[in-house]
């Protein structure tokens, strides 16, 4: 059987398809390890079923390459909406942000970073806490370097 241009390009899609959605796992591991644990099991269980079918594309794209192309695609479409059921506001955040065509990985890194948000946030807080109870005076302090004020007021005066 000979291979022509369209056979190829088809090969070629169907191989970029897999690429893109084994992206697209790997960033939904990502996710899945940053989140609280209901959530952190079933997001590693779609995880692990959409990582089989993707193996599967990815062995069928020089044979079939039409069908692994569409399974790869399902597979990352999948993982996206996983990601965003499970990622942000417990579940109510919508993927209509993301892009229809392109990489489906680049959605799911978004909502890792917004899982992150308030963890980070919460440090943050913490330091700003601990840093200004380091340097904010006491009454005491405070009133010495007043008093220390007014003397070198009246004395220029």
């Amino acid at each position: 059987m000979t291979k022509t241009r369209t056979d190829r390009d088809a090969r070629r899609d169907a191989k970029r398809a897999v690429k893109q959605a084994e992206k697209a796992g790997k960033e939904t591991s990502k996710l899945a390890s940053s989140l609280p644990e209901p959530a952190k099991s079933k997001v590693k269980a779609a995880a692990k079923v959409e990582q089989a079918r993707i193996g599967d594309a990815k062995k069928a794209a020089s044979h079939r390459p039409y069908a692994a192309k569409r399974v790869a695609r399902r597979s990352s479409a999948r993982l996206e909406r996983v990601s965003v059921r499970y990622g942000t506001a417990g579940g109510r955040a919508s993927s209509t942000g993301s892009p229809k065509k392109g990489s489906k990985a680049s959605t799911i890194k978004q909502q890792r970073a917004q899982v992150k948000q308030p963890s980070k946030m919460a440090i943050f807080s913490g330091f700003r806490t601990l840093f200004t109870s380091i340097t904010t005076p006491t009454d005491q302090e405070r009133a010495r370097k007043t008093a220390k004020e007014r003397v070198r007021r009246m004395k220029r005066a």
